[in-house]
C-alpha cells in the first residue's frame, strides 16, 4: 500500500471514503483490503467486528433490516454447533468487550487470520417480503413478514424468541434446544426469557416457518442447564433408555460449606456424568479448581464420570460407561443392543449438529 492505514485497524468504510483517505484503487483490489459487502471495505490485517458489519449492513447497505439468524444468535448469546456457518458460533466467547451491554464480537475466530486461514461470516438479516432480497457479498438477506424486534445498543436484532424461530429453521430440533436452554439457563447474558415467554413470542410472530420445531424444543427444554455439550448429552442419554439425570445438581459440602454443582446426577446412586467440551478451559489455575471439586464430591460419596467433546460427536464409549456403572448400582439401564439402535438413529437422523454422521 502506498499508505500505512493502521490508524484505520478495525474501519469499514465505502471505497470513495478509503479513496479519500489516500488509498489507491490498486491498494482496494490488493490483499491488503477485503470486501465486506459491494463498495464496502475492511483491512485484511486488522477488520472490522460483527458489530460494526452490522450497523453498516442495517444503516447503509439495507436500511431499516433486522438482524436475525445465526447474527442474532451471535449477538444474544446463543451457542451455535461449531460445524454451522464455518464456524461462526465460535466467534462468541468468554470474556469479549462490552460497550452499551452488548459483547464486541471479531469477525475472525481466535488464533485465526483473515485471508490465510479465516474468511468473513455472510450476516443474516431480515426484510418484508415486498423488498428485494439481494445484497450480493457479505449478507443473506431473508424475505419474510415482520417478527419481534428489540435493540441491542445501536442494532435492531430480532427478539430472543423469534431468534429462536430463525433458528429452526436452519438446525436440527436437539440444537434448537441448546439454543433454549442457553436462554433460560441458570446464569443466561440475557436474564428475564422463560420458556413461557419464549413461547408466547413464538406465537406471536405469525406464520408457519420454524414454529413447530420451536415449540417442540421447549417442551423438550430444562432451565437448569450450562452448556449446549450438556443438553445435547442429556437428550442422546434419554433417547438411548438412560434413567433420567438431574442437570446440575446442587451439592452442598458439610465440611467446605461450598455448594458444588454436578452436571448431570443420578442422586440415588450418588453417581454423576461431568461433561467437558471443547471449550473448557484448560489453564492450570481451572484444572486446579476442577480436580479441587471432583476430590470434594468424591468425599461426599460421588462417583464422577468424565465426558469430552469427542464423547459427544461419538456417544457409544461415554453410553456404554454409563451402562457399567449404573448398572453396577442398580439402575436400570438399556441393553447394548439399544444402545447400538440408538446410535443408528442418531447417524439416520442427525438430531445435532454436535453428534457425528457415524456416532460409533
Amino acid at each position: 500500500m502506498g499508505r500505512d492505514f493502521t490508524r484505520y485497524a478495525g474501519a469499514l468504510d465505502h471505497r470513495a471514503a478509503w479513496l479519500r483517505l489516500g488509498a489507491h484503487a490498486r491498494d482496494l483490489a490488493s490483499d491488503a483490503f477485503t470486501t465486506v459487502f459491494p463498495g464496502y471495505l475492511t483491512l485484511t490485517s486488522d477488520p472490522a467486528n460483527i458489530n460494526i458489519m452490522a450497523w453498516v449492513l442495517q444503516n447503509r447497505v439495507r436500511p431499516g433490516s433486522v438482524l436475525s439468524h445465526t447474527t442474532a444468535a451471535l449477538l444474544w448469546d446463543i451457542p451455535l454447533p461449531a460445524v454451522l456457518e464455518n464456524g461462526v458460533g465460535l466467534l462468541r466467547r468468554p470474556g469479549l468487550e462490552t460497550r452499551d451491554g452488548v459483547a464486541i464480537i471479531p469477525a475472525v475466530p481466535p488464533g485465526r487470520t483473515l485471508g490465510v486461514d479465516a474468511r468473513l461470516p455472510a450476516l443474516h438479516c431480515r426484510v418484508p417480503p415486498e423488498q428485494s432480497g439481494r445484497v450480493g457479498k457479505g449478507a443473506i438477506v431473508h424475505r419474510q413478514r415482520p417478527g419481534p424486534t428489540a435493540r441491542l445498543g445501536p442494532l435492531a436484532v430480532s427478539t430472543p424468541a423469534q431468534t429462536v424461530r430463525d433458528l429452526a429453521t436452519m438446525l436440527p430440533l436437539w440444537d434448537v434446544v441448546a439454543a433454549v436452554d442457553a436462554l433460560i439457563g441458570p446464569d443466561p447474558t440475557f436474564p428475564g426469557e422463560t420458556t413461557a415467554t419464549l413461547g408466547a413470542g413464538i406465537a406471536a410472530a405469525g406464520g408457519t416457518a420454524g414454529a413447530a420445531r420451536a415449540r417442540r424444543a421447549l417442551e423438550l427444554a430444562v432451565a437448569n442447564v450450562r452448556s449446549p455439550g450438556e443438553t445435547v448429552m442429556r437428550l442422546v442419554l434419554e433417547a438411548a433408555g438412560f434413567p433420567p439425570a438431574v442437570p446440575n445438581l446442587r451439592v452442598p459440602d458439610p465440611l467446605t460449606g461450598q455448594t458444588r454443582y454436578i452436571d448431570l446426577a443420578w442422586e440415588s446412586v450418588g453417581m454423576g456424568l461431568e461433561y467437558d467440551g471443547d471449550d473448557h478451559r484448560t489453564t492450570k489455575q481451572q484444572w486446579r479448581d476442577d480436580e479441587q471439586r471432583r476430590d470434594e464430591l468424591a468425599s461426599c460419596g460421588w462417583t464422577l464420570a468424565r465426558a469430552n467433546g469427542e464423547d459427544l460427536w461419538r456417544p457409544r464409549r461415554i453410553l456404554l460407561r454409563l451402562r457399567r456403572s449404573l448398572g453396577e448400582r442398580g439402575l436400570r439401564v438399556p441393553s447394548e443392543e439399544r444402545i447400538d439402535r440408538t446410535l443408528s438413529m442418531l447417524a439416520s437422523r442427525r438430531p445435532s449438529l454436535r453428534i457425528s454422521p457415524r456416532p460409533w
